[in-house]
């Protein structure tokens, strides 16, 4: 396993529980270790001498005055490694699961020693005995079974209160403000909280997520656009877009002025500096989303992640809900929870403004968001200075939820993907035409 890691150090984001003890000898110990440093310091090559410039804890060195690898040891190990290093994943986790089940037995059979010396003293009864059988299992569990210590809540209180007060923006605000204000009052992006945006096709899904992404980034928060719909290069064609206020289909056909250029140019340098992913993905495991999470949380201090969007190919309905249900859970809780992400995602209504049966996604999420486009009677009614989009706050955990006639008021600029707060109406008016 030790050498797979040498050429394959991002398999621990598979396998991230696995403790150095769990090695038998200091040496592989050690090797863990160093691998496991190195990796989560953001050096992906694992080699001799980067593995020789770490200085070792006490703990492999026999308790006595820190000191380095012996190179030579190292360029044997490194260049051995290459024989026996596995390259998938499931080969990977294989022995993951090997090296803890031997830690495990190796641990067992030593507590199991104590036990039976307490069996042989004539000194102690019952009581000794199962006091002593209690306390070693116990703490076999802890390092094996469960994966934190328990306590009461009384001892996590300050540190919980910490969290919350680190949340809150000097603006009055918590958490990761949305672009919008409007939407202040109702929820913010948070990490380990899901927000869900629900609207037909073709009606600016994907401007949405991609006009949060833009907001993110000038603001200096890392952010990973999962996309199963758009390559990069249609991407970048919109982010640009977005960026420059340079109609969409002229950046595709390169009818624009040298001004025009100029901005483009800038704007596609400042985008390169930005701690930003965009991963095309029409298909992609629940392994692999964990996985890219995961590496970019080690690598760019990931905050915030938007997957465009929960869909399934499976027919049947009712495989089809589940299917699109386990994908919500899996999002909210091994992502946004696990990993302490802010989380959007996007979901398709069909002709009846359903999401297949909502109530198995929704039971998930923190927040739903209705998205739409506004009928004309609406625009009318309300105004053209109202925009012509709207979303409703239809669920929300964390704070109010809007009425059925109640609205946000938007202006979608399709050509240059640009989206913002319009003039917000006055009188009442359904959300939906019925």
């Amino acid at each position: 396993m030790l050498s797979t890691l040498i050429y394959h150090p991002d398999f621990l984001v598979y396998a991230d529980y696995l403790k150095d003890n769990y090695f038998k000898g200091n040496g592989n110990a050690a090797y863990f270790w160093a691998i496991k440093e190195l990796y989560q310091s953001g050096v992906e090559n694992i080699d001799a001498l980067n593995l020789s410039q770490l200085t070792l804890p006490k703990t492999y060195n026999n308790n006595q005055t820190q000191t380095q690898f012996q190179l030579q040891n190292l360029m044997d190990f490194v260049d051995k490694a290459q024989y026996v290093a596995r390259n998938s994943v499931d080969e990977f986790m294989l022995a993951v699961k090997k090296v803890i089940s031997l830690a495990f037995k190796r641990d067992l059979s030593r507590k199991l020693s104590v036990i039976k010396c307490e069996i042989n003293d004539p000194n102690k009864g019952v009581l000794d005995i199962n006091r002593t059988l209690n306390r070693e299992l116990e703490s076999l569990t802890q390092q094996y079974i469960v994966s934190s210590e328990i306590t009461t809540f009384g001892n996590v209180i300050d540190d919980v209160w910490a969290e919350i007060e680190s949340r809150r923006n000097e603006s009055g605000s918590y958490g990761i403000p949305s672009k919008f204000p409007m939407f202040e009052q109702y929820f913010a992006y948070e990490a380990g909280e899901l927000v869900l945006l629900k609207a037909r096709m073709k009606r600016g899904k994907s401007a949405f997520f991609l006009n949060e992404a833009v907001h993110k980034l000038q603001n200096g928060i890392p952010t990973l656009y999962l996309d199963t719909e758009m390559s990069d290069k249609q991407f970048l064609e919109r982010i640009l877009a977005n960026l420059s206020g340079i109609e969409v289909r002229r950046i595709k056909m390169g009818n624009y002025t040298v001004e025009e250029g100029r901005i483009i140019e800038q704007q596609k340098e400042w985008l390169k500096r930005q701690p930003f992913v965009h991963k095309y993905i029409p298909s992609i495991t629940d392994e692999e989303i964990y996985a890219i999470h995961k590496i970019l949380k080690t690598r760019i201090n990931l905050q915030f992640s938007i997957y465009d969007y929960i869909k399934s190919n499976v027919t049947s309905s009712s495989e089809n809900y589940n299917i699109l249900g386990q994908k919500c859970d899996f999002l909210k809780n091994n992502i946004a929870g696990e990993l302490n992400i802010a989380m959007l995602a996007g979901a398709q209504l069909n002709r009846n403004n359903l999401v297949a049966d909502s109530d198995k996604l929704e039971r998930y999420v923190s927040t739903s968001i209705m998205w739409d486009m506004k009928s004309q009677e609406q625009t009318a009614r309300d105004g053209e200075q109202c925009g012509n989009f709207m979303a409703r706050v239809d669920l929300n955990r964390n704070g109010e939820m809007m009425d059925y006639d109640e609205y946000i008021d938007f202006n979608f600029d399709g050509n240059r993907m640009r989206i913002v707060e319009a003039q917000q109406h006055i009188n009442e008016s359904p959300f939906l035409d019925e």
